[in-house]
């Protein structure tokens, strides 16, 4: 049963008018999710590290010599409570957060024996990423002879003439960007080629 369900089934049985409850629900619930997200908020907040504390722990391990307790890749500003393998998993999903711009990872569509490039669908381009990323046999074969420094450079390039055209307020000033022309058809799934 829902907070509201129950406030209702309680008032029900002390004012007896529905007309009544509704009234006091649509003034009560507002006040109810202000209290709910403050103690959330604050019940998050009380995880984070300040910069002095991690500080203080850094030389305690220090002085007692215990090096391998020390999360040695996470900046000393870092506020979060991450241990190494965390902090290397959230770098690695911020780089491939780049990976999703809007018109880098396009698919080639054929309608009406016409071939028309267009942007991938999001669980698509999930994929997509995740198989660039892999290191193993499948990711080889998916990335088909381009390796992830080519991807990146065209990554890189597709992002400089993005943030250019916005520069100068332009839209598609460029009309051929660098982007990943993705081959699915036939169950195949593959880096077709790198548009430059």
């Amino acid at each position: 049963m829902t907070w509201s369900e129950e406030v209702a089934l309680v008032f029900l049985q002390l004012l007896r008018d529905p007309e009544l409850i509704r009234y006091l629900l649509d003034i009560a619930k507002p006040i109810h999710l202000n209290f709910i997200s403050e103690e959330a908020r604050d019940f998050h907040v009380s995880l984070r590290m300040t910069r002095e504390k991690r500080w203080a722990l850094t030389r305690e391990l220090c002085k007692l010599r215990k090096f391998n307790l020390m999360n040695s890749k996470v900046p000393i500003t870092c506020t979060l409570p991450f241990d190494d393998g965390m902090w290397s998993r959230s770098c690695k999903n911020l780089k491939a957060l780049r990976y999703f711009r809007a018109g880098f990872i396009r698919g080639r569509y054929i309608a009406d024996d016409v071939q028309e490039d267009r942007d991938l669908e999001l669980s698509l381009k999930i994929k997509v990423v995740n198989l660039i990323f892999d290191l193993s046999e499948r990711g080889g074969s998916f990335r088909n002879l381009f390796c992830l420094g080519e991807i990146q450079e065209a990554l890189s390039d597709f992002e400089i003439y993005e943030d250019w055209s916005d520069d100068i307020n332009e839209t598609n000033i460029f009309q051929d960007n660098p982007y990943l022309l993705i081959d699915k058809n036939n169950g195949l799934f593959h880096i077709h080629e790198i548009v430059n």
